[in-house]
């Protein structure tokens, strides 16, 4: 017998460091030294909740960020970031819905699915990738 797909907790005062792979949910509401890559399916979400903190790298179809996080993030279908988000790094997103008071410091690069299948029109686009470093 498997046990059912549940959510996975880094819970507030733990400390994990290392590559931490998950399926459906993972909350981080304390702090992570390393990767996070969901192995699920589209609908795997992590969220980094307020308190929360990532250093290292989020690989998921969904990625929800009201903490501090200093990473390189790809969102494969939508990324929210809250109003009491701090991030710093490059932000790949296929969706993207940004609060007000949030601070974002870094690249914010779409991901086009076209583009990925023709990398060639990828040069036509290197000057539309936007750089930020205000709150928002």
């Amino acid at each position: 017998m498997k046990p059912a797909l549940a959510t996975s907790l880094v819970s507030e005062g733990t400390s994990l460091s290392g590559d931490l792979k998950f399926e459906k949910e993972l909350v981080v509401a304390g702090s992570v030294n390393g990767s996070i890559t969901c192995s699920g399916d589209d609908k795997g979400v992590v969220k980094i909740l307020d308190g929360g903190a990532l250093i290292g790298e989020i690989n998921s179809p969904m990625i929800e960020i009201f903490g501090k996080v200093e990473a390189t993030i790809t969102g494969t279908n939508s990324i929210v970031i809250g109003s009491s988000a701090n991030v710093t790094g490059v932000v790949r997103y296929h969706r993207l819905e940004v609060s007000p008071g949030a601070i974002i410091n870094g690249e914010l690069v779409p991901i086009n699915e076209f583009k990925d299948k023709h990398p060639q029109l990828q040069k036509i686009d290197q000057g539309k990738k936007s750089t930020t470093n205000k709150q928002i």
